[in-house]
């Protein structure tokens, strides 16, 4: 796929520059990490841009992209699939990161290897019976594998709601609000989740409530994701922060930070 290397460089050179920011912040101690703690991945949200700017990052070394519209995201990982350059031996990770309608999963679950944004039984269940009906096409060679075949099940991600002045709004993407799931429900979903053939309870993702100090919904969410592990051991993911407050989220044990506007630039003027 032909992509501008200008363009190319330019995004090589804000990815590079966002992984020595992670660096650097994973040397604080202040919160959760420790000196054994692992540097959290960067995943690169790449909404609103074209498959040629994935191409670029993906020659460039990323290899976990983040997307929140289906439409859009089927889309470029269809293209790339066609160009060759998303390959088995060597393969990029989609990870859908926004609100998901259950009905769009038997779409996500051809190309997305997790889902962040899980927040919602009826989800779940959507998810589980889509990528089961994906899988069974597959063995009769009637269609690809689901893509988290290859890695035995799709990761779901459960969604927390931080904001404690918010009532938790699962389910009301139509309506534009974020989601989330109550912390008192997380478990609930992740018994669910371990339950579905298919699926696998990889951990919590969360949005920092907006106005506020990150710094305490993020410990919060160390909290949560410390609880859960307690029952489920390989539920180790917290997938938080981002361009603005990637810096907290990493010192309450951020193990993925997802950064766009830092790595992409800003939105193209006719999105």
């Amino acid at each position: 796929m032909q992509y501008n290397q200008q363009r190319a460089e330019e995004l090589t050179r804000r990815w590079r520059a966002v992984q020595e920011t992670i660096a650097e912040a994973a040397t604080d101690h202040s919160g959760a990490r420790t000196e054994t703690s692992a540097v959290p991945e960067l995943m690169v949200v790449t909404k609103f841009f074209p498959a040629s700017d994935v191409a670029a990052l993906y020659d460039a070394g990323v290899r976990r992209v983040g997307e929140n519209r289906d439409q859009e995201a089927s889309v470029k990982a269809s293209q790339l699939r066609e160009e060759h350059l998303d390959t088995e031996a060597d393969p990029l990770c989609w990870s859908f990161i926004g609100q998901l309608q259950s009905n769009k999963a038997k779409s996500v679950v051809k190309y997305a290897t997790e889902v962040h944004s899980v927040d919602r039984a009826s989800l779940v269940k959507s998810l589980a019976k889509a990528y089961a009906n994906q899988l069974s096409r597959y063995e009769a060679e009637e269609a690809p594998a689901p893509a988290a075949h290859a890695r035995g099940a799709l990761d779901c991600l459960i969604q927390v709601n931080l904001d404690q002045n918010t009532t938790p709004s699962a389910g009301h993407a139509a309506e534009g609000q974020r989601g989330g799931t109550s912390m008192d429900e997380v478990m609930q979903l992740a018994e669910l989740i371990e339950g579905a053939d298919g699926l696998r309870c990889a951990g919590v993702m969360a949005v920092a409530p907006l106005g506020q100090d990150p710094d305490p919904a993020f410990e919060r969410l160390f909290d949560i994701s410390q609880h859960l592990r307690q029952e489920h051991p390989e539920a180790d993911q917290i997938s938080a922060g981002m361009s603005g407050d990637l810096e907290s989220a990493i010192r309450w044990g951020s193990t993925v930070v997802r950064v766009g506007s830092q790595i992409m630039g800003s939105r193209p003027q006719n999105v």
